[in-house]
């Protein structure tokens, strides 16, 4: 009876929600538009280029540990999904990184990965798979002029940076989360999982999934460890957080995004679906219909390119092993 008055809840908000992935739809039906004659500026070309020593300009030199991540954290909460920015870094380096500090008088160049956060880059900040939030769609938002972007979510955010800001954005799509079963072989799925389904919604509708009632329900601010491990000892995994959905398509879980409220924009969502080649993507409304559904077609995405694209120059002083993912 719960599911059924969820459900009629956000039957209207469903309806709605529905003509924003369908506007998404047509608009990526269009072929992307022909930037060679726009002045878009690359910053790899520019930092590379030798004529900036001639002319008296300092080259730009890493910290001895690198530059700092910036990931997204609130006071009192910190999400497993933006977390694992943190972890995904120190096991592609196999260093610890530095943590970014906001408040910090001294400014320096800095890296986002996981994550809608691109509103909080800075000009010539590095950009490894970030993606655009939904709720900040305006030039007027964003402080940067340049970045130096190696590679991002989806086509969303890459169309977003080629045509609000005229910035240089390879064509290699793909959230870093995805590499996790190459960069933690501890992690395994299980082979005879313990549960037959597992929730994982947004961290803002727990209120809508009290563990009294809801058993086999994770909550995205338990340890990222712990989410990852019950993830990986579920058969199917039903999610409206993001990285809920995106750690288990990496290990080969099926998945399926849940829509009950309108607490979170559909932005990334289709970002990641269509950088994953899955333009066509669907949702759920309620837990029956998700259990129906079963889960979204496989992911493709070439992951050796988002794992070559990652800057490694940053850091030249980490024991880095650089390897063939497959």
């Amino acid at each position: 009876m719960m599911f059924l008055k969820i459900k009629q809840l956000f039957i209207l908000s469903t309806l709605c929600v529905s003509t924003i992935v369908l506007g998404y739809h047509d608009y990526f039906e269009e072929d992307f538009e022909d930037y060679a004659g726009k002045d878009i500026y690359n910053c790899n070309a520019t930092d590379n280029d030798s004529s900036a020593e001639t002319e008296g300009i300092q080259p730009y030199k890493p910290p001895h540990d690198g530059i700092p991540l910036y990931f997204w954290r609130e006071p009192r909460l910190l999400n497993f999904g933006d977390h694992l920015s943190h972890k995904v870094l120190e096991r592609i380096l196999n260093t610890p990184v530095r943590l970014y500090k906001s408040f910090s008088p001294y400014k320096e160049k800095k890296i986002l990965a996981v994550g809608s956060i691109l509103s909080f880059a800075a000009t010539n900040d590095v950009i490894w798979g970030t993606g655009l939030n939904g709720k900040l769609m305006s030039k007027k938002d964003y402080a940067f002029t340049k970045l130096d972007v190696r590679a991002v979510r989806g086509p969303l955010t890459r169309r977003f940076l080629m045509e609000q800001f005229q910035i240089y954005c390879p064509e290699i799509y793909g959230d870093p989360v995805l590499l996790m079963p190459y960069l933690f072989p501890e992690f395994k799925r299980a082979k005879k999982p313990k549960y037959d389904y597992i929730i994982v919604p947004h961290y803002k509708e727990l209120k809508y999934f009290p563990k009294d009632i809801f058993e086999n329900v994770v909550y995205p601010t338990e340890p990222w460890y712990e989410v990852v491990l019950k993830i990986l000892d579920s058969k199917f995994v039903i999610a409206s957080s993001l990285h809920g959905l995106i750690v288990a398509e990496a290990y080969g879980i099926p998945a399926r995004m849940l829509r009950i409220t309108e607490c979170e924009y559909m932005t990334k969502y289709v970002d990641y679906y269509y950088g994953t080649n899955r333009p066509n993507f669907q949702y759920a409304t309620s837990i029956e219909d998700a259990l129906l559904m079963g889960g979204e077609i496989p992911f493709k995405c070439d992951l050796q390119k988002l794992y070559d694209s990652f800057p490694w120059e940053f850091w030249p002083y980490a024991k880095i092993h650089k390897t063939k993912l497959y």
